[in-house]
């Protein structure tokens, strides 16, 4: 469907979802910033189905089935606090307009979920006093307001076919100055393909003016209209889809005269067949960057600079011209002004000005308005029209002329100039934009946010996952929440270490043996990461099982926050400090990765090998940006805790 719901469309909506009054709400999704989902069972058909709500676009009743986001959006997380388990009391639209309210009944009271499908749309949470609890947009008019805490005001009331009289109709459309079929879409809220239909069941060109009906006609379309608003009023809805080449374009609530030699389909109900468009989504108007918008600004300029230029051009030439012709024609200028001058000089007018607009040279005299305009010959008898000052003379003429050929001369040398300036000024800003997207690219590359990433991790050389935690909470969360049968935990034998969990598989939840070999470099990452970087060049750190990790302290001793307790045997390595950081493809999305050399060598040619120096984190991170065409921040988090010499490149060239 390529239109908007319309106010008539939002009537037979609102009509079918009758059947919802007294079910119950059961979940509520946010799936996108723009799509929403309630889940409820309905008491009438005893299914479960769903609401869905695509922001300003759409309304319809589904059984499909959505992927759901784990995590809830603050919206939704506000929606399932006061509406869950809310029974359904009422479903209206607001007057006539694109507007519907579910009232939802909880203990408390009743709330009111409004959802607006004009301009942006917007989906408005309001308690059981009309104020805002929280809206999906926050929206500003000049008569209303929708922002939490406010009271939910609706837009200025519009016309109501159900309730206008026939003079109010009348009036209503003598008000306009376009066609029948534009007034009845605007003006009377028809929309397109209800004002066509109107227009056809009344028999008249949809394409008359307004002030051509007669009252004949007018009486025609109030008629028409009428009879069409009774078959709503009686809900004889029997709803087609309108097919074009076997695709369906449009969803009407019944056959259309207008329609009668086109494809339809017959439906059984115009919400649920509303489901049929959901995938088929708008595209969203992206908005410009600041150095788009720039770009564009500079454009135009340049545009309005060359037209300016053009223009000076011309009028430098026209006043070379004009000044040239006033030569050629010197004689009759000075005998036409001579003439002119002894007019002037007289009582009477009318009849010496009548005598020189009769004159062939001239084209027009005007001694009030100060105007005189002649033709002048050039040297092929080509006539052209010339300007003049009848208060100066003719040499007077000809340099103001000249005169005004120099000054636009400077104006051109000037414009000229600006030119350039603007054209540096585009090449610098369309290099910008370049780097820009090539950032974007490299964004849109490293998009995807792995589990992972929420602590220190790195992949083994025999692809076991193995992720630290970056402070006390995270050290308390990777063993809370991975340390599992199979597992194992690593950590330097020094305070001030991460707890590190080497997990049984890879970042596709494959079953993975851990080897020795992953052992050691995961000892190896933990000592890195530990406080040692910045004292020593080698350190102790130890793997243990899971049953040998504790929360339990000794009695009488005090275990603090992200501190654990191991208890028997601990399987020891001596590390050196090393870390490799490099470029690395994670199902086809490009990560930054630091870990021991062997780790991060098996996955990529273009890494770095770091062990404890005098280089500043940030100097490092500044370089490693550049190589790896990164943000500074993903660097940031992948490299240890302090100063680094670099010992080895490998693929990459340093800055």
């Amino acid at each position: 469907m390529k239109r908007q719901l319309s106010s008539f469309d939002i009537y037979v909506i609102v009509s079918e979802l009758q059947e919802l009054t007294e079910s119950r709400i059961d979940k509520i999704y946010q799936l996108t910033r723009d799509e929403l989902l309630i889940r409820i069972k309905n008491i009438k058909t005893k299914q479960k189905e769903s609401i869905f709500i695509r922001n300003g676009d759409l309304i319809c009743l589904t059984q499909k089935q959505f992927d759901v986001p784990l995590k809830p959006t603050t919206f939704a997380m506000t929606l399932r606090k006061y509406l869950l388990n809310g029974i359904i009391t009422s479903i209206a639209q607001h007057e006539f307009d694109r507007i519907i309210k579910l009232n939802i009944s909880k203990k408390e009271g009743e709330y009111t979920l409004i959802i607006e499908f004009f301009s942006d749309g917007n989906i408005i949470l309001a308690d059981p006093n009309g104020n805002i609890i929280l809206p999906l947009i926050k929206q500003r008019w000049a008569h209303r307001t929708i922002k939490p805490h406010e009271s939910y005001c609706p837009p200025p009331s519009r016309i109501n076919p159900f309730t206008t009289t026939f003079e109010a109709f009348k009036e209503l459309l003598e008000t306009s100055k376009a066609d029948l079929v534009r007034t009845l879409a605007t003006t009377v809220s028809l929309s397109g393909p209800y004002a066509e239909e109107i227009c056809v069941r009344a028999d008249i060109d949809k394409h008359i003016i307004i002030k051509e009906l007669s009252e004949v006609d007018f009486k025609k379309i109030f008629v028409a209209l009428s009879e069409f608003l009774e078959l709503l009023k009686n809900k004889e809805f029997r709803p087609v889809l309108i097919k074009q080449d076997e695709k369906s374009i449009d969803l009407l609530p019944f056959v259309f005269k207008s329609y009668e030699k086109t494809d339809t389909e017959r439906v059984e109900n115009f919400t649920r067949s509303l489901e049929r468009i959901i995938d088929v989504k708008k595209p969203k108007k992206q908005e410009p960057s600041k150095i788009e918008e720039k770009i564009g600004k500079l454009q135009r300029q340049l545009i309005q600079q060359e037209e300016t230029v053009e223009g000076l051009q011309k009028k430098i030439e026209r006043k070379k011209i004009e000044g040239d012709l006033i030569y050629l024609s010197f004689q009759q200028c000075k005998q036409l002004l001579q003439n002119i001058n002894e007019v002037l000089q007289q009582k009477e007018k009318e009849d010496g000005i009548k005598k020189i607009n009769d004159l062939e040279i001239v084209k027009e005299f005007d001694p009030v308005g100060n105007t005189l305009i002649v033709y002048l010959k050039d040297t092929s008898s080509i006539a052209s029209e010339v300007k003049l000052d009848f208060r100066k003379t003719v040499a007077e003429n000809a340099e103001k002329a000249y005169d005004d050929n120099k000054k636009l001369r400077s104006k051109l040398t000037g414009a000229q100039d600006s030119i350039k300036k603007t054209k540096i000024e585009l090449k610098t800003m369309k290099k910008k934009e370049i780097e820009e997207k090539e950032k974007k690219k490299q964004t849109m590359a490293t998009g995807k946010t792995f589990w992972f990433e929420r602590f220190r991790w790195f992949i083994s050389s025999d692809d076991n996952i193995i992720v630290a935690g970056k402070d006390a909470k995270g050290n308390d969360l990777v063993v809370k929440k991975y340390l599992k049968e199979g597992c194992r935990y690593a950590h330097a034998d020094i305070q001030g270490a991460p707890s590190c969990i080497i997990i049984n598989s890879d970042f596709n939840d494959k079953n993975i043996p851990i080897t020795e070999k992953t052992l050691e470099e995961a000892c190896i990452f933990a000592a890195s990461h530990s406080k040692a970087w910045k004292q020593f060049a080698e350190a102790q750190a130890y793997w243990v099982l899971p049953e040998q990790v504790s929360k339990t302290p000794q009695s009488g001793e005090f275990l603090p926050k992200g501190a654990f307790v191991i208890r028997g045997k601990r399987n020891y390595y001596r590390c050196k400090l090393e870390l490799a950081v490099g470029k690395i493809t994670v199902e086809d999305k490009i990560k930054i990765m630091s870990g021991p050399v062997d780790a991060v060598k098996k996955r990529t040619g273009e890494y770095i090998v770091l062990t404890p120096g005098g280089m500043k984190k940030s100097s490092i991170s500044h370089k490693l940006s550049k190589a790896f065409n990164a943000p500074t921040d993903q660097i940031d988090r992948a490299l240890p805790p302090g100063g680094v010499t670099v010992v080895e490149t490998v693929g990459i060239k340093l800055s």
